[in-house]
């Protein structure tokens, strides 16, 4: 028995299509349950996910407190089986998706954490210079097509697309509530952030090419403004997986080490020159880095506020 899990927040427009994915999913050995949590919506996700109770092994749970990792934390209270499928409201899964992750943890039993392939999925034509010019990894978890099965940094293992043994839940390993996705402001990379942590208490990772999802992309996520909106997430979600890697020592200056407003500064010099160049490739690169430093240094703030020394890896409360 294994569970899929993921959170929803005003999911309606999308989840009739990815259950309906779901529904067609090939059983692995021994079944399989969905977990679902309602996550604070304001539309009628509730009523679409009971559209399909009798269609699938699917629990839905209710969580009011806004965050996506709120909502994951409280489903982790309903799952069975001992292996724990993470992903979004927003993938649609291939038919042998749970095979080939069921396989890859029998395979691999000294393995606790397992990642699959994302593969973007338009839903409208994307413009030429979005697929010849942007970082697709960043923007939309597109997983390299070259990443081989075998041990994988656990950086790679990514939240539309991974599974957890449920020993490491068992362990005590719950998801950062104070990161993720709570509003249009929040720090990326939340999955990213546990599976750092937890291979720091030595758990390993595995990935499996085999096991793909395609992840939705709508239109409105095919702007050059959207894109540097994501990449000041990516920065802020940066900081903090950083942070847990025992990063960005040394000097502070108004609780952000001197070293994020080093690279602010001259990255603003970068994006200053590519905007007079007429280049719009060079512009939209300096654009995105740009913004991923600002996003680290506006995550920094966030910490000191909060009385968090950001300092190497001591975040002790100051």
């Amino acid at each position: 028995m294994l569970t899929v899990l993921f959170a929803t927040r005003n999911g309606a427009p999308r989840l009739p299509r990815v259950l309906q994915a779901f529904a067609a999913l090939e059983p692995p050995t021994g079944g399989w349950k969905l977990v679902v949590v309602e996550n604070a919506s304001t539309d009628d996700t509730g009523e679409v996910l009971q559209k399909f109770t009798g269609h699938l092994p699917l629990t839905v749970l209710s969580q009011p407190k806004p965050g996506k990792n709120s909502a994951l934390n409280l489903g982790l209270n309903a799952v069975a089986g001992d292996l724990v499928v993470l992903t979004d409201d927003d993938v649609l899964p291939a038919a042998d998706w749970l095979l080939r992750l069921r396989a890859a943890a029998d395979d691999n039993p000294a393995y606790d954490l397992f990642g699959g392939r994302i593969v973007p999925k338009f839903e409208v034509e994307p413009p030429d210079w979005l697929l010849r010019w942007a970082p697709l990894e960043m923007a939309y978890a597109a997983t390299p097509a070259d990443l081989p099965a075998g041990l994988v940094d656990p950086a790679m293992v990514w939240g539309g697309n991974m599974m957890v043994r449920w020993r490491v839940f068992e362990a005590g390993h719950r998801f950062d509530e104070n990161i993720g996705p709570t509003s249009s402001v929040y720090a990326m990379g939340s999955e990213t952030e546990f599976t750092l942590r937890v291979a720091q208490a030595g758990y390993s990772s595995w990935f499996c090419p085999q096991a793909v999802v395609e992840h939705l992309v709508r239109g409105e996520q095919m702007t050059e403004q959207w894109l540097f909106g994501r990449a000041v997430r990516y920065g802020r979600g940066a900081l903090v997986r950083e942070l847990v890697q025992g990063q960005h020592g040394g000097p502070q200056l108004g609780g952000v080490p001197r070293s994020l407003w080093g690279d602010l500064i001259a990255l603003g010099y970068t994006l200053a020159r590519a905007r007079v160049s007429g280049d719009r490739r060079w512009r939209l690169h300096a654009r995105l880095r740009f913004n991923e430093a600002l996003g680290r240094v506006l995550q920094a703030r966030v910490l000191a506020k909060a009385g968090v020394r950001v300092q190497g890896d001591d975040r002790a409360q100051t």
